[in-house]
């Protein structure tokens, strides 16, 4: 994917190319210029074993990130990558003993909670909460996501991915050569969201869509290519302003067959038209001139992210 400032650069070039008015030109590079200050922080959190770590992978090109620990001791036991402008959180799996637990579940709630410095702001902008969807015991699941609702006040923007979809009904009704589930599985699967959905609207209120996904593996010489990661990317970067939301589009994995394969069915062409649209959201949100100008540059843009992968 393209970095930030590769962005920018192209944002500004089409700008130039179609703005004339040098007034207009200032006013945008000045909000493109708040850009480069923006962050997006996202924590990822669950149990022992879901695949926190294969799913950044699969959704981020973290290849280059800085990787470190919680800034201050109370989040020592809490990963940081940082991709420029965006940073994730990933936070240890819960299962590890009562004491540990309850260990991490107090840093989970001590960097929900914390702000921005120098302001009220919430540092996390988005939690991503991951359910191995092949345990029928959910006990501890609901926990976690109680947790995640009652500590953090943006509940807007908490997502709940199901991973390991094609291990659910152990392994069964898996289409590998496809790489995709069969109708059988895909009923067990949607009866398993709506029931997590229904358990988060009776306990607390919420309308909450959870998503199945496969983040993929790499065994040895074999590889399963990762499901539903593009619906996955798609929901977490449109739960964002357009600003912060850009700045996660630019991170997404360069691989490109970690959005191939989805409920669509269509190469992943749905899913990415969707991203796309979130970037054009962005110039139209930053872009005040004449529709005529605003059009032109959209189509750059849209021809620009056409190349994305």
């Amino acid at each position: 994917m393209k970095t930030i400032d590769e962005v920018m650069s192209y944002l500004n070039k089409c700008i130039n190319d179609a703005v004339s008015s040098e007034s207009e030109k200032l006013k945008i590079q000045k909000q493109l210029l708040k850009l480069r200050d923006e962050q997006v922080n996202i924590m990822i959190v669950g149990g022992t074993g879901v695949g926190k770590s294969s799913t950044i992978n699969a959704l981020f090109d973290v290849s280059d990130a800085r990787v470190g620990v919680g800034v201050d001791p109370e989040t020592i036991n809490i990963d940081r990558y940082e991709m420029g402008n965006l940073i994730l959180w990933d936070t240890p799996g819960l299962g590890h003993g009562l004491n540990e637990d309850k260990k991490h579940r107090r840093n989970i709630v001590e960097k929900l909670t914390e702000t921005v410095s120098g302001s009220d702001r919430l540092l996390i902008d988005l939690v991503l909460v991951i359910v191995d969807a092949s345990n029928r015991d959910m006990g501890t699941s609901y926990e976690l996501i109680d947790l995640i609702i009652n500590s953090y006040a943006h509940r807007d923007r908490i997502i709940i991915g199901l991973n390991q979809a094609d291990m659910a009904m152990k392994g069964r009704f898996w289409n590998i050569a496809e790489n995709r589930p069969e109708p059988q599985l895909v009923d067990f699967l949607n009866k398993k969201v709506e029931s997590i959905k229904r358990r988060i609207k009776d306990t607390n209120g919420l309308d909450i869509e959870p998503v199945y996904y496969s983040a993929g593996y790499t065994d040895g010489f074999e590889k399963q290519e990762p499901y539903n990661i593009s619906k996955l990317f798609y929901l977490i970067a449109s739960n964002l302003k357009s600003d912060k939301a850009l700045i996660v589009c630019s991170n997404q994995s360069k691989d490109e067959s970690n959005f191939r394969y989805d409920e669509n069915n269509d190469g992943g062409e749905g899913y990415f038209n969707k991203t796309k649209d979130l970037v054009v959201n962005f110039v139209r949100d930053t872009i005040e001139v004449v529709s005529s100008t605003v059009s032109k540059v959209v189509d750059s843009v849209c021809s620009f992210f056409s190349g994305w992968w």
